[in-house]
């Protein structure tokens, strides 16, 4: 049940069938250490939230990040869901990364910097469900935010969305300006995600293709293939001295991006 509300979710009649047959409700699953309940969270499924809530499942179970459904889903903006947890009463303990997370994700830049005046290590705790929260911003329209966490020491390799870096979570969601900033702050560029197993470039060439509204912003997939081929982006697999990686971006590439990164790779 955890790889399907992970992945492939069939859909809720699917998720009923499951519990009437005593799916276990607690089971974990991952690296994130999840429960199902957990897991639709993260993937923001809320009908799925609602009926695994409606069926028992523990509310206050927590992640790897010691995190609840709740607290997760108001980190990161889900408000509806946050919403239906809240009606089964649970906890709304925040740390002060957690209120961080919470006026990023409410675009209160003020708050932002008013946590970060009383509490000057919640943008880098160690606790990678608090650490996530550049990678989160990172993939928004976000430049002022993205500056106060990176000036506030937050790491700019911390995994978020699928293990993708910040910059990984840039080149996805085709920002840009946001890549700019991490660049210049010293992102790397070769990090390879355990997920997708791709780099930056890899995020950008996928990115440009099947992410939410590609097709009307190539533009903006093409700067950020300029972007990273320009900082110094490597087009090979770890370890792996021929073209396969190369080749792979340029299958998955449109081809405005496709241009850019061939060009860039002859001059390499």
């Amino acid at each position: 049940m955890h790889h399907e509300l992970d992945w492939e979710y069939p859909g809720d009649e699917w998720l009923r069938g499951q519990i009437a047959a005593g799916a276990d409700l607690e089971a974990r699953y991952g690296p994130f250490n999840e429960t199902p309940l957990l897991v639709a969270t993260r993937r923001r499924r809320l009908e799925a939230v609602e009926i695994l809530l409606e069926a028992g499942a523990d509310a206050e179970a927590r992640n790897h990040g010691d995190k609840t459904a709740w607290q997760h889903a108001v980190r990161r903006g889900f408000t509806e869901t946050a919403a239906a947890l809240m009606v089964h009463g649970v906890s709304t303990a925040l740390t002060p990364a957690d209120r961080l997370a919470v006026a990023c994700s409410m675009r209160d830049l003020q708050a932002a910097r008013d946590v970060l005046a009383e509490h000057p290590g919640a943008a880098r705790t160690g606790n990678p469900e608090e650490d996530r929260l550049l990678a989160d911003m990172a993939g928004r329209d976000a430049a002022a935010f993205v500056t106060l966490l990176i000036d506030a020491g937050a790491d700019v390799a911390a995994p978020g969305l699928d293990g993708g870096t910040p910059l990984h979570q840039a080149c996805w969601f085709g920002q840009p300006e946001m890549a700019r900033i991490l660049v210049a702050a010293g992102a790397p560029l070769d990090v390879f995600d355990p997920v997708h197993e791709a780099s930056p470039i890899g995020w950008v060439t996928h990115g440009s293709r099947y992410s939410g509204g590609a097709d009307e912003r190539q533009e903006a997939y093409v700067q950020l293939a300029e972007i990273v081929t320009g900082a110094g982006c490597s087009f090979r697999y770890p370890g792996d001295d021929t073209d396969a990686y190369l080749q792979r971006l340029l299958r998955d590439a449109t081809p405005p991006v496709a241009r850019v990164i061939r060009a860039a790779a002859d001059k390499a």
